[in-house]
């Protein structure tokens, strides 16, 4: 059973994006054995999007009763409650497999406020690892999506996890937020969590044309080349999967960029994971 965290302080690296298709991948690969357990999902930013797509994306109303449950998610883990299986659903992906990945019912509202209920918790960072307690052997992988940020919410997140993942995008200002990350990460390690281990950089929304997109892949080859994962390259059918509230596996053919992009991440993470 593995934990992971989809980390970065910055917006729009496809964290969610990433998160969704990684946990529809994972959910595929698990329930081609036998008596496997399912995947779930956690979506720790209030703007739920990894939720929504999840759940038919923002073109379809399945996903309203799952951001609005009285009894959620946010909740539960601001009140110091233990995860239950009351909480737990079945998403919609992957599309194409009976095996879907779960999630938790949540609350868009009182997500808003988790953060600040949280630091006024006593072990505040410790929130989430005592909440998943009760049912994480329940379940293959845990994956969790991230606000963009460094806050309570992400630290909970890598304090309760096995693994992190930080999604990137090459640009000219991304190898220094990616030092702070892993500085950030290391700082867990010293002092919460020793048991946390990074298991990849998944540069993102990459262009080729872009020539400093270029050099900086070649920059994090030189300094971070043994954590370099398959690359996510910004494809239409990539944000045109996530509009319609697909995962990429069921959305688009085998033989396209996207299928391809996103199953050789899956590959790899299993790889990194001891797992193929």
């Amino acid at each position: 059973m593995a934990i992971i965290s989809l980390i970065n302080r910055k917006g729009g690296v496809g964290k969610s994006t990433i998160s969704i298709n990684l946990a529809a991948g994972l959910a595929t690969h698990e329930s081609r054995k036998h008596g496997s357990k399912p995947v779930l999902l956690i979506d720790m930013d209030d703007q739920l999007s990894a939720t929504i797509t999840a759940m038919g994306g923002g073109f379809d109303d399945k996903f309203q009763p799952v951001i609005t449950a009285e009894r959620d998610y946010a909740s539960a883990l601001g009140q110091g409650f233990g995860a239950s299986d009351s909480l737990v659903v079945d998403s919609l992906i992957p599309r194409n497999r009976t095996e879907k990945v779960k999630i938790f019912r949540t609350n868009k509202a009182r997500m808003e406020g988790l953060e600040s209920t949280l630091k006024q918790r006593e072990d505040a960072p410790f929130q989430l690892t005592y909440f998943l307690e009760p049912i994480k052997h329940e379940y293959s992988y845990i994956i969790i999506d991230n606000p963009p940020s460094a806050g309570m919410l992400p630290m909970n997140s890598l304090v309760a996890s096995t693994h992190v993942l930080i999604p990137i995008e090459p640009d000219g200002l991304s190898l220094i937020g990616l030092a702070d990350i892993l500085r950030m990460i290391e700082n867990v390690k010293k002092t919460t969590n020793p048991d946390l281990n990074v298991l990849g950089i998944i540069p993102s929304r990459f262009r080729m044309v872009r020539r400093q997109a270029r050099d900086v892949i070649g920059d994090m080859e030189r300094m971070y080349g043994h954590l370099l994962l398959p690359y996510i390259k910004d494809l239409a059918e990539i944000s045109a999967a996530t509009t319609a509230g697909y995962d990429v596996f069921s959305f688009c053919s085998e033989k396209s960029q996207a299928y391809r992009c996103l199953s050789n991440l899956v590959d790899a993470v299993l790889g990194k994971l001891g797992q193929v």
